[in-house]
């Protein structure tokens, strides 16, 4: 048997934008790494491992006992991982040269690890979306501009002329990061596109779509087989950054975007998107989860805002649902930063007093649960709150 060890390594789009070598992140982007390092025990299977930085915080591992027991057994370190000679694999958050040299992976399902990371980075690009939305287009699944490759401030003027207010994406980049919004392009913002341009090769631009809703749709592949794994419905900030996502059923789920979106529609691009994943596993060999980001508004959807070749915040509130959560209620995932160790310790204290959980034969039914541990220097915790 084949043993998982699962890492959570959020740099990973960033990392992709290196040619080779180790990226370093930026502390605050280290620092989410470090204190959300047990996050995987909540979306792997109960016999995987993951591979942590650091857990000594005893009262959270007994708060969660009653739904992960044993946790302790499933905690490894870079060290154990690389000393693990029976077959493994390693279950990164995604798939790139850093986190592979970290842990010394050569080979991913027998493959070397350089002609992996060179496929995902090619498909996690967000020139991806060009070929995506034009396919979308032409089967009458999306009416609107389709996002353009563009390695020029010359030609980003032209754009931004035609169209009005556009939005601009650096070709790597995550959670909010590396998209401007743009009215009348000012010398600022040209200055920062061009840099953009000079480090990665281009950027994408695309028309302003006027959302209602942020959501996704989660594909996973088993058994060398892509298939729906559900539906994801989140929010994000101002500039674009994760916040939350809904806990709910599926139906739920869908329920509440077609609020939003045409039903019909939906299930078609649910459809597209299986047989175009299948129809390009070749580039895909090596990665097993693909989250593909998507607005909604006036029943009209944007079918792909972005195509994620990792694992996401949707797949982790999907998995943590269906594991974790008993079936019927609702709730919501998040993350929260705070400024130290001791306002987390005073605002968690104050959630697990206004929201008492209820825990019964290991699904939550009720209250604020965190999911990951309060160490020294902590300032990021995710957790959940089921209504």
């Amino acid at each position: 048997m084949t043993t998982k060890f699962h890492i959570f390594n959020p740099e990973h789009d960033s990392a992709l934008a290196l040619e080779s070598g180790i990226y370093t992140p930026k502390p605050q982007i280290q620092q989410f790494a470090k204190d959300l390092s047990t996050l995987p025990l909540w979306y792997s299977d109960k016999e995987d491992k993951v591979i942590v930085s650091q857990l000594d915080d005893q009262a959270w591992i007994n708060s969660v006992d009653n739904i992960i027991p044993n946790l302790k057994d499933r905690i490894a370190s870079t060290n154990d991982y690389k000393h693990f000679n029976a077959e493994k694999r390693l279950m990164p958050w995604g798939i790139d040269n850093t986190v592979c040299k970290l842990t010394n992976t050569t080979h991913i399902d027998g493959e070397d690890v350089a002609e992996v990371v060179n496929r995902t980075k090619i498909f996690s690009s967000r020139e991806q979306t060009q070929d995506a939305l034009t396919r979308l287009k032409e089967n009458g699944l999306f009416d609107g501009f389709v996002s353009r490759k563009v390695d020029s401030i010359e030609e980003l003027r032209k754009i931004n002329e035609e169209f009005g207010r556009i939005v601009v994406k650096a070709p790597w980049s995550s959670s909010g990061r590396g998209v401007l919004f743009i009215d009348n392009l000012d010398d600022k913002e040209a200055r920062r596109i061009g840099k953009i341009i000079e480090n990665q090769g281009f950027v994408m631009a695309e028309s302003f779509f006027e959302k209602e809703i942020d959501f996704a749709l989660e594909f996973e592949n088993t058994d060398g087989k892509w298939h729906f794994a559900g539906y994801s419905l989140f929010s994000t900030d101002e500039h674009g950054a994760y916040k939350q996502n809904i806990l709910a059923s599926d139906e739920f789920l869908k329920a509440e975007i077609c609020k939003h979106a045409d039903a019909e529609k939906l299930d078609k691009i649910v459809e597209f998107y299986c047989g175009y994943f299948q129809e390009r596993d070749e580039e895909l060999r090596g990665n097993k989860i693909i989250g593909v980001d998507m607005m909604a508004g006036n029943k009209r959807i944007h079918p792909c805002v972005e195509i994620n070749v990792r694992h996401t915040m949707g797949i982790v509130a999907r998995r943590l649902y269906d594991k974790y959560i008993e079936p019927g209620k609702t709730g919501y995932y998040a993350i929260i930063r705070l400024n130290n160790t001791d306002e987390l310790r005073k605002w968690n204290a104050k959630q697990t007093q206004a929201f008492p959980s209820t825990i019964s034969n290991g699904k939550i039914s009720k209250g604020f649960i965190a999911l990951t541990p309060i160490e020294k220097n902590t300032v990021f915790e995710a957790y959940v709150v089921v209504e």
